[in-house]
């Protein structure tokens, strides 16, 4: 029997700059799916990365499933 772990917290976006490494957040507290339709909506750029992330990693944010 195998046992996956996934995340069940929420999830934070935001944008790189790829010079400095500059992190400047865009929105916390979203779902999975709503980060990746904010990430998808912003253009794509040679200055910079819009990116997703788990917001927490804290052992209560994540659930173990038997297989």
């Amino acid at each position: 029997m195998q046992t996956e772990t996934i995340y069940i917290g929420k999830y934070k976006v935001y944008k790189v700059f790829r010079k400095s490494g500059r992190r400047e957040i865009i929105r916390t507290g979203i779902t999975r799916e709503e980060a990746i339709q904010l990430v998808n909506s912003y253009p794509d750029s040679n200055n910079s990365m819009v990116i997703f992330d788990k917001q927490f990693y804290a052992a209560k944010y994540f659930k173990t499933i038997k297989n």
